[in-house]
């Protein structure tokens, strides 16, 4: 927790408790018999005052310290720095995250954006450590840069749990995340199924070095492309998990040639930009669309027959699991830990599941 300085409070309460014993003395000098009764009534009433004045001050003072010392005790102070608000998983990953920090009342989250920017994140981070926030979580933008620098923040005293990517190789730092192989392989299987014979697809990647690109990309090879060697790959392009570029992208494509059965991308954002840049050229009904995420446009696209399939990568499970570790790690119970949490096909048979949990969770309106 971010320390508290007590050290003032306490010496006022010294001083509160040496008033009242000052308080307590005897007058000096001698009177007369009738004086001494006058004067002896006269300095009990203001003796009676001086104590009950500086009881008063002692308590004052130590209803302070003890409320600053219950802060102390009671309060860890979180910090999520997140890729960038502006894109959609993000958003909902952020949100859920501040649902489930509400399970622990001696927790505090704060969010600093990281604005897609690398340079922004990495000065945010090394901001929450000076600051002395207690946890830090973070959604890193490219782990495999980040992960030598979090390990010496770690080592140095402040934690660190890198979420929804993998953690670069980082020793130290907690994780959690999705299996990007297994992500891919869940929707190539349907890939495999509806994609007809000899069938021309194309694909729309994530950034350059993204693991979960990569992993995915892996998962529809083995899955999809190496089990139908009859498929033919025409293009694929960095969309960086953008829409517009997965639009783009397809807007290009649909010039380019006069057969595409299928868009195969690594996220649900481009999918959906390439099936609304299909369907805005009156190609759309005769495409699949496959993509990955489980976000909530995705889901209301497949119930409208726009995607195909896509699998989730469930960011409440995320967030749950997330301060889970973190409740142990501020315990002492555990250094840290690493998990992936499962992916789950969502296509035609389950979408009206996946619209009530995102109507649930705020994310459909």
């Amino acid at each position: 927790m971010k320390r508290r300085v007590l050290s003032v409070m306490a010496a006022a309460v010294m001083t509160a408790v040496i008033l009242a014993g000052c308080g307590s003395g005897k007058a000096d000098g001698t009177v007369s018999e009738t004086q001494a009764v006058s004067k002896s009534e006269e300095t009990k009433s203001e003796e009676d005052t001086q104590k009950e004045e500086a009881k008063e001050a002692a308590e004052t003072a130590m209803e302070a310290v003890s409320n600053a010392a219950s802060d102390a005790k009671g309060e860890f102070e979180i910090a999520l720095l997140p890729t960038d608000m502006s894109a959609t998983f993000a958003a909902w990953l952020a949100q859920e995250l501040q649902i489930a920090v509400k399970e622990y009342p001696n927790m505090t989250l704060t969010i600093l954006d990281s604005k897609n920017t690398l340079s922004t994140q990495l000065a945010n981070l090394e901001n929450c450590v000076t600051q002395g926030y207690d946890y830090i979580i973070l959604h890193p933008l490219e782990p495999d840069a980040e992960a030598e620098l979090v390990d010496q923040y770690i080592q140095d005293g402040t934690p660190i749990l890198m979420v929804n990517q993998s953690d670069g190789g980082s020793q130290y730092a907690s994780n959690v995340d999705c299996d990007p192989i297994e992500q891919g392989s869940i929707v190539a299987k349907v890939a495999a199924e509806k994609i007809p014979q000899n069938g021309k697809v194309v694909i729309l990647l994530g950034p350059s070095g993204n693991s979960h690109s990569i992993g995915r990309r892996e998962g529809f090879q083995k899955i999809l492309f190496d089990a139908r060697p009859d498929i033919e790959i025409l293009d694929e392009q960095i969309g960086d998990w953008e829409k517009s570029k997965g639009m783009n992208f397809m807007e290009d494509w649909l010039q380019a040639y006069d057969q595409i059965d299928a868009a195969v991308s690594m996220n649900d954002a481009m999918a959906l930009g390439a099936w609304e840049a299909a369907n805005d050229a009156k190609r759309a009904e005769n495409m699949t669309f496959y993509g990955v995420d489980g976000l909530a446009d995705a889901v209301l696209s497949i119930k409208d027959g726009g995607l195909t399939a896509t699998c989730v990568q469930n960011a409440k499970v995320m967030a749950e699991t997330t301060f889970g570790i973190i409740d142990k790690v501020l315990a002492g119970e555990e250094e840290f830990e690493k998990t992936l949490i499962e992916g789950q096909l969502i296509d035609e048979n389950n979408v009206d599941e996946w619209i009530k949990i995102h109507t649930d969770n705020g994310q459909i309106k």
